[in-house]
């Protein structure tokens, strides 16, 4: 495929061009409902989708799901009293499986 300098410089004004983004019309709208309600600007960010998303993760990860500490302690019980007992066979399925796909 040939790209002409005509589609290059139709490329660049589209991305250069903030009325053509989302964040350039979220940003006029926020400025003119600021700018009617106190007559100045004011600075204003807008967060991506993806960034929000991240933001909901970290959030989540930093809390402890429910019942995680009873879980452990069972678990730590169970190890202790040498009651414990380990699938070999599922652990090695899923050990192969995950290199497998690795490969692949």
């Amino acid at each position: 495929m040939k790209i002409s300098n005509g589609t290059l410089n139709y490329i660049n004004q589209t991305y250069t061009n903030p009325a053509n983004t989302a964040a350039g019309k979220n940003q006029k709208s926020e400025k003119t409902a600021e700018e009617a309600a106190n007559g100045t600007q004011a600075d204003s960010i807008n967060l991506s989708g993806r960034t929000k998303a991240l933001q909901k993760i970290s959030t989540a990860m930093e809390t402890d799901p429910a019942g995680r500490e009873k879980y452990v302690a069972d678990i730590k019980q169970k190890v202790e009293t040498n009651q414990y007992n380990v699938n070999a066979e599922a652990v090695a399925e899923r050990f192969l499986n995950s290199h497998i796909n690795e490969i692949l």
